[in-house]
C-alpha cells in the first residue's frame, strides 16, 4: 500500500456523508485511482468499514488487494468480494440477493464495532448483456433507497469508454451526488425517487440545467450580499473594537496610576506606623498578631519575626477576670476605645504597663481585624515611687554623711589623746618601762600613726562627697608620680616605683587624688619586708576594655581573687578604711574595681571610671 500511495497521489475529494450515494464516471485508472482511494481512505480514518464490490476494473483491485496485504493487523476494516461471491452469485444477477448482502455487509459492519460502512460498486457487471443493463435504472433506485435507510455511504463507478453517453446520463440522474474533477459535488439534473417523468429530452436536460445554474447564481449573489453585509458588520466591529481599546487602554492607563498612588499611599501610611513613637499592633480575625512596628522592638526587646503569629492573649499580661474584657473589646468588626490600660510582656520577662486606643472600628485596615496603639506609661507610674525612693535616698545620705564625719571627729580625737599619752608615757616614764613595753609602747605608736591617714581619708572623703562630683580631665600618671615621690621621702625606704606615662580619665581630681593615694599607700605598706619591693601603675586591656591598675610584689594570704563581673566586686577589697574609701570614690564615678591577688606572688587592684 504504501509503494502505491507513493505512485498516486491522494488528494481530498470533499466532505462524504453518511446516506451518500455518489457516482463517479471516470476515463482512465489515474481518475478512478484519484477518487475511491481518497474515498475509502476517508472512511477508514472514520472508524467505517469499507468494502469493494469489483467486476472488472483489474488495476483498482490490485492496488486494494496491495492495502489489504499490507495491513494484516487491521483485518475487517477493507474487505474486497470479487465478482463470483457478489454480483454472479449462483451464476446471474439477482437484485434481492444483491440488497440482503449489501443489508449484512451493513449489520456485520455495526456488530464488529464500525461506526459505519462505505462501499464501492464496480457496475461493470451491467454490460455483460441487454437485460443487465435494462434493470440497472432500476438497481440504482434501489441503491439511492438503501443508502437513506443505512449507515453507509455508495459510490458507484462507470467507466465512460464502456457505457454510452445516453446511458451515463440516465443513471446521472439519479444520483444525488457525483464526483467530477476530483471532488464531490451536488448533481445538478437529479430526479428524486419516486418522481414519476419520461425520458427527458436534451432540451429538458438544457432547461434542469439552466434552471440550477440560476439557482447557484442566485446562491452565489445571496452568499455575496450576506458577506459584504458581514465584512461590513465586521468592519464596524472592528472600528468598535478599537474604539473599546483606547477606552479600556485609558481606563487601564488611569487604573494604573490609581493603584501606583494607592500603593505609595500604603507605603507611606505603613512607613508612619512603622515609626509612630508608639506601640502598634495589628491583629487578624483570629486575634493573631499580624504586624508590628519598630516601637514595639524597642520597648519589648522582641523581633517581629519572633512573635509574629502569636495570639493577643500571649503578648498581653492581663489577670484571669480582664481576659473576658480583652477579647470583648476586639470584636471581628474593629474595636472602639480609649486608655484601656494592660501590661505588655517583654522578652526579658519584665512588664511594662501600656495605654491602649483602638480606632479599628472607625480607620478599617484590610487583613486588620484590630490594630491597637499603646503608650508606655510605665515611668509615669514608676515616677512617685522614684520619687519618694530617692528623697529617702538623700535623707540617708545626709545621715551617712553626718554619721561618717561624726566617726571621723571622734576617732581622730581619741587616736590624737592615744597619740599623746604614747608621747608622755615614753618622756616620762621611759626608764622605768621593761623593754618589752618599750616596744610595745613603739608599736602602738606605730599603728596610731598609720590609722591618721585613713581617718583623715574618710574626713576628706566626708566633706567631698557634700560638694559632689566636679569632673576635669586628671592626669593619673603625673599624680601617681607625686604621691610615689612624698612617699618615698617620708619612710626613706627603696621602693621601685614603675609608672606608666599618659594615662588620663575624666572625673573629679579631688576624689581622684584621694584614690590615688589610698592605693599606693595600700600598696606601700603591703610591701614592707620584702628585700626589692616594686609597685606598679598602668593600663590593661581586661575583657576588651580599658582598666587602670596598682600592683605590688607584697606577700599576700592564700585567697581566691575577685573577677570583674559586676555585683559584689568591692567585697574582695573592703579590708581597711582606705580601700573602702576607694571603692565609694570609683562607685561614685560610675565605675568598678575589683582586685586580682595570688598568695605569695603579690596583688593587683583594677579599677575603670
Amino acid at each position: 500500500m504504501e509503494e502505491e500511495k507513493s505512485l498516486v497521489e491522494i488528494t481530498d475529494i470533499g466532505v462524504v456523508n453518511v446516506h451518500d450515494h455518489l457516482c463517479l464516471m471516470y476515463r482512465d485508472d489515474e481518475e478512478l485511482l484519484g477518487a475511491v482511494l481518497p474515498f475509502i481512505q476517508g472512511g477508514l480514518s472514520l472508524g467505517e468499514r469499507c468494502v469493494y464490490l469489483h467486476a472488472a476494473e483489474k488495476r483498482l483491485e490490485e492496488v486494494l488487494q496491495n492495502a489489504v496485504d499490507g495491513n494484516k493487523e487491521d483485518s475487517g476494516a477493507l474487505i474486497l468480494l470479487p465478482l463470483r461471491q457478489t454480483w454472479l452469485r449462483g451464476g446471474a444477477l439477482k437484485q434481492d440477493r444483491i440488497m440482503e448482502l449489501l443489508g449484512d455487509i451493513c449489520s456485520g459492519a455495526a456488530s464488529d464495532g464500525f461506526s459505519g460502512t462505505r462501499i464501492v460498486c464496480d457496475m461493470s457487471w451491467a454490460l455483460r448483456d441487454t437485460k443487465s443493463q435494462q434493470m440497472l435504472h432500476h438497481f440504482e433506485r434501489n441503491l439511492t433507497a438503501f443508502a437513506a435507510a443505512n449507515e453507509t455511504a455508495l459510490l458507484c463507478l462507470y467507466d465512460r469508454r464502456s457505457f454510452g453517453d445516453e446511458r451515463l446520463l440516465d443513471l446521472a440522474r439519479i444520483h444525488p451526488s457525483l464526483i467530477c474533477s476530483g471532488r464531490v459535488c451536488e448533481n445538478p439534473l437529479h430526479l428524486p425517487v419516486g418522481m414519476r417523468a419520461p425520458v427527458l429530452s436534451e432540451l429538458d436536460t438544457f432547461f434542469a440545467a439552466s434552471h440550477r445554474l440560476t439557482a447557484v447564481i442566485d446562491d452565489g449573489e445571496r452568499l455575496k450580499n450576506e458577506l459584504e453585509q458581514a465584512y461590513s458588520a465586521l468592519a464596524k466591529k472592528i472600528y468598535e473594537n478599537w474604539q473599546e481599546e483606547d477606552t479600556l487602554r485609558a481606563t487601564e492607563k488611569e487604573m494604573q496610576e490609581k493603584d501606583e498612588a494607592l500603593l505609595a499611599n500604603r507605603r507611606r501610611q505603613y512607613t508612619i506606623l512603622q515609626h509612630l513613637p508608639a506601640i502598634m499592633l495589628a491583629f487578624d480575625s483570629g486575634d493573631r498578631l499580624a504586624a508590628c512596628n519598630h516601637e514595639f522592638e524597642r520597648v519589648t526587646g522582641f523581633r517581629g519575626e519572633d512573635v509574629m503569629g502569636k495570639a493577643m492573649l500571649e503578648l498581653l499580661h492581663v489577670e484571669a477576670e480582664q481576659r473576658e474584657e480583652v477579647v470583648v473589646h476586639h470584636p471581628r468588626e474593629g474595636g472602639d476605645y480609649r486608655g484601656r490600660e494592660w501590661r505588655l510582656r517583654c522578652k526579658d520577662g519584665s512588664l511594662r504597663l501600656v495605654s491602649w486606643s483602638n480606632i479599628s472600628h472607625y480607620v478599617p485596615v484590610n487583613g486588620w481585624a484590630n490594630w491597637i496603639l499603646g503608650i508606655d506609661v510605665t515611668p509615669r507610674v514608676a515616677e512617685p515611687a522614684l520619687r519618694t525612693a530617692r528623697e529617702e535616698l538623700e535623707v540617708r545620705t545626709a545621715e551617712l554623711e553626718a554619721l561618717g564625719q561624726a566617726i571621723s571627729h571622734d576617732l581622730a580625737g581619741r587616736l590624737a589623746r592615744i597619740s599623746g599619752d604614747c608621747s608622755g608615757l615614753k618622756q616620762f616614764h621611759a626608764p622605768q618601762l621593761a623593754p618589752g613595753c618599750r616596744e610595745l609602747l613603739l608599736d602602738i605608736e606605730k599603728a596610731a600613726a598609720e590609722l591618721a591617714g585613713p581617718i583623715a581619708a574618710l574626713k576628706r572623703m566626708t566633706a567631698l562627697t557634700v560638694t559632689g562630683i566636679r569632673p576635669v580631665e586628671v592626669d593619673l600618671s603625673a599624680m601617681a608620680a607625686e604621691i610615689a615621690a612624698q612617699l618615698s621621702g617620708a619612710a626613706r625606704r627603696p621602693v621601685d616605683f614603675r609608672i606608666e606615662d599618659g594615662v588620663t580619665v575624666t572625673g573629679d581630681k579631688e576624689m581622684l587624688r584621694l584614690a590615688m593615694e589610698q592605693l599606693l599607700e595600700n600598696a606601700w605598706h603591703s610591701t614592707m619586708g620584702v628585700k626589692h619591693p616594686v609597685i606598679r601603675f598602668g593600663t590593661a586591656q581586661v575583657r576588651g576594655e580599658r582598666s587602670i591598675y596598682v600592683s605590688d610584689n607584697g606577700p599576700r594570704d592564700a585567697e581566691a581573687p575577685g573577677e570583674p563581673d559586676g555585683k559584689g566586686q568591692g567585697e574582695r577589697i573592703c579590708c581597711g578604711i582606705g580601700l573602702a574609701t576607694v571603692q565609694r570614690i570609683i562607685n561614685l564615678h560610675r565605675g568598678r574595681i575589683w582586685s586580682a591577688e595570688q598568695a605569695g606572688k603579690g596583688g593587683t587592684l583594677y579599677f575603670q571610671v
